[in-house]
């Protein structure tokens, strides 16, 4: 998802089109994994894990061909669309597996330790898209996804196990709208979805500003943009580090309470440093935010697929169909008013975050329980 952003501007200059269609390698990515999400996850829930995964990691690899070889911009879209759709299973079913295994606590910790190695790909990822950029073209970023996502279909076939219970498989309401009106109806269910949404829409914010701002704007080379970033991936790491070492032992409510005093302090950071033209104006409130998004999302998802362990798979889905919903809205409106400041993304980014605030009011009662008790 991030480590193709850096070259976004030699997309614009190579396709001879405008940054804001360049951008949309992002909003079309969020689209795609919005709608695969409603699919592949109901489906995960009546056939099983193992196949949808293969079949999806198959899918991403076509989309990461189909934009290597792309003439225009909109056949690139096209790649992108397919791309994201294939790579959606692996931003919720990976947690679904989890939490098939392990009790709900156990699997907010887990989660965070799962997470903490796949921060590798993030860590590097822009670095390393940003050094190929420069050195050669962006079409080999999209031949290195297709190429990766062949070889981890590959592995998925040999190693990966079916986690689904088959006591479980097909349960009731398994049909997608079914599930669905089960989980929204569900107080709970909407406080959870509010803070993984507000959290995770910061972050996809800024991944569709922040390239803007400091490439187009401030004048930073795609090589420069791609190592400063790696402080947001260590941010996020430290972050899932904590959250596998206390969750289980604080409870997945603690944890996004406590987790979201950074969160709110990074927001603030963003308005005391908006002035300050050099990057770590902008990474150390993110970076800060990021540390945040680590200890609050393996709890936030884990919490939100317990509500009806039942429809594990749905849960995961929906969630993640929402917060890719909020990541476009803000994605699309960052690509209409983002122009010649910085300010339309600190707004954007403030706006995010009030929902997630909105989220923990909506889980409060739950919380307060949780806390007197402990």
């Amino acid at each position: 998802m991030n480590g193709v952003l850096p070259a976004n501007t030699a997309v614009m200059r190579d396709l001879q089109t405008t940054y804001g269609a360049a951008q949309l390698v992002l909003t079309v990515y969020l689209i795609a994994t919005m709608f695969a999400s409603i699919v592949l996850g109901n489906l995960a829930d009546r056939h099983g894990r193992r196949p949808v995964m293969i079949g999806s990691l198959l899918v991403f690899a076509a989309g990461g061909f189909i934009c290597m070889l792309a003439p225009t911009i909109e056949v690139l879209l096209i790649g992108r669309f397919v791309q994201g759709f294939g790579a959606s299973v692996c931003v919720f079913l990976p947690r679904t597996i989890v939490r098939d295994v392990h009790p709900r606590d156990r699997a907010a910790s887990v989660i965070g330790y799962m997470t903490t190695a796949m921060m590798v790909a993030p860590l590097f990822g822009p670095a390393v898209g940003g050094w190929v950029t420069d050195v050669s073209t962006w079409r080999w970023l999209y031949a290195g996804l297709g190429v990766l996502g062949v070889v981890f279909a590959v592995l998925a076939y040999r190693y990966q196990v079916e986690t689904l219970q088959s006591a479980e498989s097909r349960p009731v309401g398994s049909r997608f709208y079914h599930s669905a009106m089960v989980l929204l109806r569900d107080r709970l269910f909407q406080g959870y979805v509010a803070i993984q949404c507000g959290s995770v829409g910061v972050y996809y914010s800024f991944l569709g500003g922040a390239p803007y701002v400091l490439m187009e704007l401030r004048g930073l080379s795609a090589s420069e943009y791609g190592r400063w970033f790696t402080l947001v991936a260590i941010g996020y790491l430290t972050g899932n580090f904590i959250a596998g070492k206390l969750s289980e032992r604080l409870g997945v409510d603690r944890m996004i309470t406590l987790a979201l005093i950074p969160g709110a302090i990074g927001i603030v950071l963003f308005w005391v440093l908006s002035g300050v033209s050099h990057p770590l104006g902008l990474f150390i409130p993110m970076q800060i935010i990021a540390l945040s998004n680590g200890m609050c999302l393996p709890n936030v998802m884990s919490a939100s697929m317990s509500v009806n362990p039942s429809l594990a798979g749905s849960a995961s889905g929906i969630a993640g169909t929402l917060q890719t919903f909020v990541g476009i809205v803000f994605t699309v409106l960052l690509s209409v008013f983002l122009v010649s400041s910085a300010l339309p993304l600190f707004v954007i980014i403030t706006l995010s975050a009030l929902v997630a605030l909105w989220g923990l009011w909506l889980t409060r009662p739950r919380v307060h329980t949780l806390t007197s008790e402990l």
